[in-house]
């Protein structure tokens, strides 16, 4: 009962995670007719884009990936113009204004700056996440691959140790189903044999070359070199394995530090330093400094520097715990 509900949420995975690369397809492709003409003589501009597109498994050329970020741009900024054309004389103005100084309200040309500074921003946001998109998505594959690399190779082993050839561990691997990136580069070799006609030599350095994991590059790359030189393959990925177990049991450790660390400085930089800023702030008031400075360090403090602060311990302790 349990394995075939663990099939249908693969096979349901499968469907979701093809719906959203024909989305991002048909957008690209859309978003490339429209700017096509625009951008494919600007492409080296987003050279280095090129490679990260390939390790996050983006199913987007450099062209269409780049016409659906300017026009994604685009139509944020304009939809961010007409947005604070109507909020920001309503409410957003004098909002502003009051958390910059209790006593100040909000006029015509301070509304005009936040109307022109509002879709600047979303503009410049979208761009931006556009941009690092690709580099985190193939950094969110390479930690995925890495967390199953030393599940999967302990069965390639496994399955090396029976004798059949090399390119039945990879199929292997893609019938499973439970190793997550690691099969999914898998089916991409098989696919670069079965359809494209590479021998399993070139279809491994293909992978090896567009793979996100340092670390299963190097395991294609020694494969490779044990099978030009006729070596014991079941051996060699018997050691690897034994490699990669020990690397991650230093990885836990390394990440256990870390995350003391950051305690630490979230006491001293979220606990005390705001507390510590409040007396400072309310001794200035008593020896005359302007309650309006004085307002302005607290709202600063409490609506910008606490959840920013907040955001960003949440994140360095997401990206430093062990996951599993």
């Amino acid at each position: 009962m349990l394995g075939k509900k663990k099939e249908k949420n693969l096979a349901v995975q499968e469907i979701e995670r093809y719906e959203k690369r024909g989305f991002f397809m048909n957008y690209g492709k859309m978003a490339h007719k429209r700017l096509g003409f625009l951008i494919n003589n600007r492409l080296n501009a987003f050279e280095e884009l090129h490679a990260p597109l390939r390790k996050g498994d983006i199913p987007l050329n450099l062209g269409a990936y780049v016409s659906a970020m300017m026009l994604t741009t685009i139509i944020v900024g304009v939809l961010s113009l007409i947005i604070s054309i109507i909020i920001v004389p309503l409410f957003l103005g004098k909002f502003v204004s009051s958390i910059i100084s209790s006593s100040a309200s909000s006029d015509l040309t301070s509304n005009i700056l936040l109307i022109i500074l509002i879709p600047i921003l979303a503009a410049f946001s979208t761009f931006m996440i556009f941009w690092t998109y690709p580099s985190f998505k193939a950094g969110e594959r390479a930690r995925k691959i890495n967390l199953a690399l030393t599940n999967a190779v302990n069965t390639m082993a496994t399955i090396a140790g029976t004798g059949v050839p090399p390119a039945i561990i990879f199929w292997s691997l893609v019938e499973f189903r439970r190793y997550g990136e690691v099969s999914r580069e898998s089916e991409k070799i098989l696919n670069d044999i079965e359809n494209f006609g590479l021998d399993l030599v070139q279809a491994l350095q293909r992978a090896a070359n567009r793979s996100p994991s340092p670390l299963f590059s190097e395991l294609l790359w020694k494969m490779i070199a044990t099978i030009r030189t006729g070596g014991n393959l079941k051996e060699y990925l018997y050691l690897e394995g034994n490699r990669l177990m020990e690397i991650e049991r230093m990885k836990t450790e390394a990440a256990i530090e870390t995350i003391g660390l950051i305690a630490e400085a979230y006491v001293t930089a979220l606990v005390v330093g705001p507390v510590f800023i409040i007396i400072m702030t309310t001794i200035m008031g008593i020896m005359g400094t302007s309650m309006s400075q004085v307002n302005l360090i607290n709202n600063l403090v409490v609506y910008f520097g606490l959840p920013i602060g907040y955001a960003v311990f949440i994140i360095a302790v997401d990206q430093v715990a062990p996951k599993r």
